[in-house]
């Protein structure tokens, strides 16, 4: 039975490959030619693509438990900083929007493996609420501070209109009401894996913009595979760090959050993604 079964579904998957058509007919006036030793014929073919921008989320409940904090696997990691948020006003580039690292903190992509960043943190926080004590038994300065949690997932994007921005707008749960932690957010093309890598603040009722003006003209699908958007004929190699044969782009987004007193219970931050498109980009400075 096991065999007449196996048997069965692989040739359910080879006629589902192996469809069969029919020669088109009626489509444009016909085209006839007569020559001595040759003849000749024009065809046009046309392949019509509807405009079309879409989002998949691989991860719609980022958790951080901290509860867990002493099991921390290798999908997030929580340290202390080095200090206070350091922050730096970017340009036109970037919206003109701030960059900052939460404590001092920061991440490093490995250029090797697209979705690997390595934390660049203080000492890894296992217990909760946060506090060290050396091998005589005394307080180690400091370990009563904040600390910051790091986690990161992927969002894939698909826009064929010829330029895109991605945004995330975050909720307002309203003074005094839990979800109101501080966050932090940063998204990484992976046809531009290794590059920037500061992130935006996140707080309640705010949007940012993920990616940089020079990153948003054209396609997802020409982007994933390096081609040449004045010289189609000119493709360079595809990014080692994007998935061939596709035309979406996967992006690794890496969110941060600053534990510090927030009232127990579920904090949370809803966050919506949005990805516009439009034929230009954005990268000339036109925000809509």
């Amino acid at each position: 039975m096991r065999h007449l079964m196996t048997a069965s579904l692989m040739l359910l998957a080879a006629s589902a490959g192996a469809q069969t058509i029919n020669p088109t007919t009626g489509s444009g006036p016909d085209a006839h030619n007569v020559g001595t030793t040759t003849a000749s014929v024009t065809q046009t073919v046309n392949l019509k693509l509807p405009q079309a921008t879409a989002l998949h989320l691989d991860v719609t409940q980022l958790v951080f438990d901290i509860s867990q904090i002493g099991n921390q696997d290798g999908t997030w990691y929580c340290a202390y900083g080095f200090g206070p948020d350091v922050k730096q006003t970017l340009g036109n580039e970037y919206w003109n929007q701030t960059q900052v690292l939460p404590l001092g903190t920061s991440y490093t992509p490995n250029p090797n493996k697209f979705g690997e960043i390595k934390i660049n943190a203080g000492a890894q926080v296992t217990q909760y609420p946060a506090i060290k004590k050396d091998r005589e038994g005394e307080l180690v300065p400091g370990s009563k501070d904040y600390f910051v949690c790091y986690r990161a997932f992927i969002i894939q994007k698909f826009s064929n209109v010829g330029g895109f921005k991605l945004s995330v707008q975050r909720d307002n749960p309203g003074a005094g009401a839990q979800g109101n932690q501080m966050m932090y957010i940063q998204d990484n093309p992976c046809d531009f894996w290794g590059g920037e890598t500061g992130l935006y603040d996140l707080p309640p009722a705010s949007t940012r913009e993920l990616i940089p003006r020079r990153m948003t003209v054209g396609t997802t699908g020409a982007r994933a595979a390096a081609a040449s958007f004045s010289s189609p004929s000119a493709r360079p190699a595809r990014p080692a760090t994007c998935r061939p044969n596709t035309s979406w782009l996967d992006d690794l987004v890496v969110v941060a959050v600053v534990i510090d007193g927030d009232k127990a219970g579920d904090n949370i931050a809803t966050l919506t993604y949005t990805l516009t498109s439009n034929t230009t980009g954005f990268a000339n400075g036109e925000d809509d």
